[in-house]
């Protein structure tokens, strides 16, 4: 039997929070429907982040709500209060405590953390101690994403690896039993990508995600260099929708179809059926063009 390897869908967060118009709340729930109807099992839905910074996400409290239960849902929260949002909308829809993932987000990069998160790294990594306290008392799972985990989106600044390593304890102390590794402006280079997830790993005992740009056309040769160091969850988005509006330069996300097919090229099982996921794709251009 295969093994399997995860595909965690980011179109309705990461792709639809990069474009100039609003997505209806109805399309986004029509997609997450039709991502769920071609095996996608796990989709990133919305980020609680306040609407001014984000308007495209303007609508993550009415939509949590409704969404159908055919997948396990994922939501950005970026501090105290928007856990406290993610939680209630996650309430009212019906979902236990434990069936959805928050994921707290922090940047490698100074500059990208300021411009994302409006705070210093530490501040940030302060404001993450006190959201997972308060997940891990309300029975909700956190998991956590490391931005900027390879590259700078400035060519004056550096990653320091040590840094990265620092982060990723802190995440796992906070309970995060994933941390994904973000490429997030897609100029990664496979051994770099080698490299730093066998740092995190040796240093730490949480499962690694890897969250690709194409930049270079380096993201399956990236995606690659994660399987053979053991990461088997990878995050993509539908038609290589997305970017980040913080981050100068950053390019769509890798394409969740050329990724499931690598996949199942190197030998592994995704559970995804193409021709529903081409109708996905179908109707996701349908709602960008609404």
């Amino acid at each position: 039997m295969a093994e399997t390897a995860t595909i965690v869908d980011v179109s309705e967060r990461d792709g639809f929070q990069d474009e100039p118009n609003f997505v209806a709340t109805e399309d986004k729930l029509a997609v997450a429907g039709a991502l769920a109807a071609a095996g996608i099992r796990e989709i990133e839905v919305t980020s609680f982040v306040h609407p001014r910074y984000v308007p495209q996400l303007a609508d993550a409290d009415a939509l949590v709500p409704r969404l159908p239960k055919v997948a396990r849902y994922s939501a950005l929260i970026l501090n105290v209060r928007g856990l406290e949002r993610a939680l209630a909308a996650f309430d009212a829809g019906g979902f236990a405590r434990g069936s959805y993932d928050l994921v707290a987000v922090i940047s490698a990069s100074p500059k990208h953390n300021a411009a994302n998160n409006n705070r210093t790294i530490d501040e940030s990594l302060a404001i993450f101690d006190e959201m997972a306290a308060g997940a891990r008392a309300a029975g909700a799972s956190i998991r956590a994403a490391l931005s900027c985990a390879f590259v700078s989106p400035w060519d004056d600044e550096r990653i320091d690896p040590a840094r990265v390593v620092e982060i990723a304890r802190r995440f796992a102390r906070g309970g995060c039993a994933v941390v994904t590794l973000a490429d997030t402006v897609g100029r990664a280079d496979p051994r770099t990508v080698a490299r730093r997830v066998a740092e995190v790993s040796a240093a730490t005992d949480v499962r690694l995600a890897l969250h690709l740009h194409d930049s270079f056309g380096f993201a399956l040769a990236n995606v690659y260099a994660g399987l053979e160091r053991g990461v088997r969850r990878f995050e993509s988005a539908l038609a290589g929708l997305g970017g980040c509006p913080f981050a100068p330069g950053a390019p769509g996300n890798l394409d969740t179809e050329k990724l499931a097919h690598f996949l199942n090229a190197c030998g592994f099982e995704t559970g995804i059926d193409f021709d529903a996921l081409a109708r996905a794709k179908e109707r996701i251009v349908r709602a960008l063009a609404a």
